[in-house]
């Protein structure tokens, strides 16, 4: 069974036409273009967003990753493939290039995962090692271009932010909480967000005793030396879901959280396979986004809060009312 070319031909053109706007959104109205200019970096701009931060993280990674995934699903099921490569093609730049445009080259790679998931079938070696020397090279690039490095120290740095630097959150966990942190469960407070969170708690959101909520923060100002950039939110530390779980369980019984990843996981794959048919566009095209976009930064990043938080319910719902309209039939 496949999906009517009329439908597909629709979601392209639309998705084209969100996303030529949402680039131009990101670039001059969130002032993206101000950190390629070298006017402001990366993590001073996360800051002076403000509220607008919010919707920030939608416009250059839920949206963008969204259209791709029902893109790539649609094409997928298509009758007629070859009549909408080259707009496929075309979707997939656009969104990479709104990753990008943050200056964050993760955001450009959760992006991309979510349509290299539903593309799997078509996906060949060969091109699996040239989206990897792609990626290295504009790993290398962002590091020359935005903390100007010279080419092979960039290099280094890229290999070493792979490697060493990845592991240094969970390490220090280890190292901080070996039994665990006596108040780990003001993290799952991270579900709130950070404006609730603080109203919550009474705390402010740049004083010390909130960052417990955000762990990636509250281990790199106990571990980092520019506290003042952990506090103000333009640094946090990579917190591996091994880490995360020594932070909650401690060295013996993190298995607990190996127990509740693997259950969460499971389910969510699940959910993926049994939807991935012609009948649950919508359906499957959300769980693919929850699984790569939720589920995989969780993974590598810790923070289990973001799995059933407000934020990520408001981004997928906000996701779900832009498949609404891309599908629907109202004449644009």
């Amino acid at each position: 069974m496949g999906i009517d070319d009329v439908i597909i031909n629709r979601v392209y053109k639309r998705g084209l036409l969100v996303l030529i706007i949402t680039l131009i959104l990101v670039l001059f109205y969130y002032g993206a273009i101000d950190i390629w200019m070298g006017k402001i970096g990366r993590g001073e701009q996360r800051i002076r967003l403000g509220y607008l931060g919010f919707l920030y993280n939608f416009f250059t990674m839920f949206l963008p990753a969204g259209i791709v995934a029902l893109s790539s699903f649609l094409y997928k099921y298509s009758q007629n493939q070859k009549k909408f490569r080259k707009k496929l093609y075309l979707i997939y730049l656009l969104a990479i290039s709104i990753g990008v445009s943050t200056g964050f080259k993760y955001t450009a790679i959760l992006i991309i995962s979510v349509g290299m998931v539903e593309m799997s079938k078509y996906v060949k070696l060969k091109y699996i090692v040239f989206f990897a020397l792609l990626f290295l090279l504009l790993t290398t690039f962002s590091a020359y271009f935005f903390m100007g490095l010279d080419p092979e120290t960039a290099l280094n740095y890229v290999f070493a932010r792979a490697t060493s630097v990845a592991a240094e959150g969970t390490v220090a966990v280890y190292n901080l909480f070996p039994e665990g942190a006596p108040d780990a469960w003001m993290a799952l407070l991270y579900a709130f967000g950070n404006k609730i969170s603080s109203v919550l708690t009474g705390n402010e959101v740049n004083s010390v005793e909130f960052l417990k909520i955000n762990i990636t923060r509250y281990i790199g100002y106990l571990t980092y030396p520019k506290a003042d950039e952990a506090l103000s939110g333009a640094f946090n530390l990579t917190i591996t879901n091994f880490g995360e779980g020594v932070y909650y369980f401690g060295k013996y019984y993190y298995f607990i959280f190996s127990l509740i990843t693997s259950s969460i996981i499971n389910y969510s794959v699940y959910l993926w396979y049994t939807t991935n048919r012609p009948t649950k566009i919508i359906f499957h095209s959300m769980v693919s986004i929850y699984l790569m976009l939720v589920v995989l930064p969780w993974l590598m990043g810790g923070a289990i809060g973001n799995l059933f938080g407000i934020p990520t319910f408001i981004y997928l719902l906000l996701v779900y009312l832009t498949f609404k309209f891309l599908l629907s039939k109202i004449k644009v």
